[in-house]
């Protein structure tokens, strides 16, 4: 005595089981492959539509026991995707592609997510590369600023800028400042801020320092006049063929720029 067979449900009206039919599985494979961005993605959703096919008895399949046989639903687990529906056997083609292309918007959901995070991944890594690549060039530059501040280069600037702030302050016979400053009593007190030591009086100066061609004078230069010496003033730069210089002039003048006084000889700082 034969035992019945129970059938799974279809969609729509009930219709004749038929032969597992592998061919319409792969047209279906066929045509998305035309228009699929990824073989990853047909390789799976051919998979899916031929187990929907094969998931389904054929009409005249031998009856099987009710002891050895077990049901569709417990041996064809539904297909998972991360963030994607979960697809159910479909009994029609149409039915089978319209999971596919669900299962394709998934996929590419899920790739837009991943390269979102590739490219914040990246973003931070040149970021990352860009501040290192800044820190190490502060620190290349505050080691080289030290440098050249240690340098002779470095120390005539700093002379020169220590003058440059005695501007205005007058001129007194002997001083040597803070507030009011004679002409030697200004280079000292700005060379020896730099660290380096001139004597007190020009005539001394001019003695401590070589001789050096007036066009072969470079900034931060002394310049003298006189022999035996009696003023002194700092070369600042040329302007139109004029020596400019920064002293402190004479008495009920005061510390300023101006332009050289004929018959000057030049000392080198930078040799010193």
């Amino acid at each position: 005595m034969s035992k019945s067979v129970s059938h799974p449900a279809h969609r729509g009206a009930p219709r004749p089981f038929r032969s597992p039919n592998v061919s319409i599985a792969r047209t279906i494979a066929g045509s998305l492959s035309g228009h699929g961005k990824l073989v990853g993605r047909i390789t799976l959703a051919s998979g899916i539509a031929a187990g929907a096919l094969v998931a389904v008895p054929a009409a005249n399949a031998a009856p099987v026991s009710h002891d050895t046989t077990t049901s569709v639903e417990s041996t064809v687990e539904p297909a998972k995707v991360v963030e994607a529906p979960t697809l159910e056997a479909s009994a029609t083609p149409a039915a089978m592609l319209t999971d596919i292309k669900q299962l394709e918007r998934a996929v590419e959901v899920q790739e837009r997510k991943a390269e979102a995070a590739r490219k914040a991944a990246e973003a931070k890594r040149k970021a990352a590369i860009a501040a290192k690549k800044a820190a190490e060039a502060k620190k290349k530059a505050e080691a080289e600023a030290k440098a050249y501040a240690a340098s002779q280069e470095g120390k005539i600037e700093r002379a020169i800028s220590v003058a440059s702030e005695q501007i205005g302050d007058p001129y007194v016979w002997g001083a040597t400042g803070p507030s009011s400053f004679d002409c030697s009593g200004l280079t000292q007190y700005a060379f020896s801020a730099a660290g380096i030591e001139l004597p007190r009086v020009s005539r001394d100066q001019a003695a401590a320092l070589p001789t050096i061609p007036n066009d072969q004078i470079q900034r931060g230069d002394l310049m003298f006049w006189g022999s035996p010496v009696y003023h002194v003033g700092i070369f600042l730069r040329w302007e139109n063929g004029q020596a400019i210089m920064l002293h402190a002039p004479k008495p009920g003048a005061s510390v300023r720029e101006e332009a050289a006084w004929d018959g000057w000889f030049a000392g080198s700082t930078h040799q010193a």
